[in-house]
């Protein structure tokens, strides 16, 4: 493993790890970037995968998120989906430029964790160069925002928070304050009884020993809310999403309404596995659950790299 700076504009570089495949063969091995989720960085869930795909005979890239880890851009702490997208294309920009003695160019594919797995797709409508898909605990942010975790909310009522935003923005503006700056991102705030198993699990992921990273602080700018939802990263998918799809879900994931949508939208094109008894978090960083979970998108991508 080594650590990589990945050129994006004149103002932001992002910080990524490379981890070259092995076993080393006679031919050039395929690529995979390895997209992290909202408020992670790169070495939780998608250094994690990353490592184990590298392990499966690939070239593997994660990265912090643009404003986020330790990438460059200000405002600090900002999830914004177009450059999340962006952020992967520049990813493949820096395989294409400065790997091709090591990877075959030619054969690179997307993986992404959450969050991640949806700017994944939304990144290979645009960019053909991305050549396969793949998913974990896929969830589009939009959507999570608009219709709730568990996809059953009025997306109306979202209207006033994107009001209360401008009115803090405003203030902001004019003052040179911090009035929209980071709040604890709001689907991992303080448990109760009626949060779902998911979100309670995703407070201990990030927020206790088992996963917690000191770079990962639990913070999201409020300007970031209505950049969420006014972001669909299917948008278009069943018209351009033409590469082939792999969704990994747990059999009790909450959020499994997402994978499950996708696939509709793109006509059942999808390669679907639902992990018995798994739940959304469960694949962020459980070995009996990543473990395999890896071996079925390095299987998919040596399929569909070729």
């Amino acid at each position: 493993m080594s650590a990589i700076s990945i050129p994006k504009t004149s103002s932001i570089a992002l910080a990524g790890l490379l981890y070259k495949a092995s076993p080393v063969t006679a031919t050039k091995p395929p690529a995979l970037i390895v997209v992290h989720p909202a408020g992670s960085v790169k070495e939780q869930a998608a250094g994690l995968y990353a490592q184990h795909l590298s392990q499966q005979g690939f070239t593997t890239i994660c990265y912090d998120a643009s404003y986020q880890g330790e990438s460059g851009g200000k405002p600090r702490y900002l999830e914004d989906p177009s450059a999340r997208v962006s952020d992967i294309s520049s990813v493949v920009d820096y395989i294409q430029q400065n790997l091709g003695s090591d990877v075959d160019t030619d054969k690179i594919g997307v993986v992404g964790v959450c969050a991640g797995g949806g700017y994944a797709v939304a990144a290979a409508k645009a960019d053909y160069r991305i050549r396969a898909v793949a998913a974990v605990s896929l969830m589009n942010i939009g959507d999570a925002g608009r219709l709730g975790w568990a996809g059953d909310e009025d997306p109306t009522k979202h209207v006033e928070t994107i009001k209360m935003i401008s009115q803090l923005l405003k203030v902001e503006a004019e003052n040179g304050g911090v009035e929209a700056a980071a709040a604890t991102a709001p689907y991992i705030q303080p448990v109760d009884d009626k949060t779902p198993y998911d979100l309670k699990e995703a407070h201990e992921y990030y927020l206790t020993p088992r996963a917690q990273h000191p770079r990962a602080e639990n913070k999201m700018l409020l300007r970031s809310l209505p950049l969420a939802l006014n972001f669909d990263a299917f948008h278009l998918a069943d018209l351009y999403l033409k590469q082939p799809v792999l969704t990994i879900v747990g059999e009790n994931a909450t959020s499994r309404w997402h994978s499950d949508k996708l696939d509709k939208l793109i006509g059942g094109a999808a390669t679907k596995i639902v992990v018995p008894k798994g739940t959304h978090i469960d694949l962020y960083d459980k070995e009996e659950f990543v473990g395999p979970a890896a071996k079925d998108i390095a299987d998919f991508m040596r399929t569909n790299l070729q």
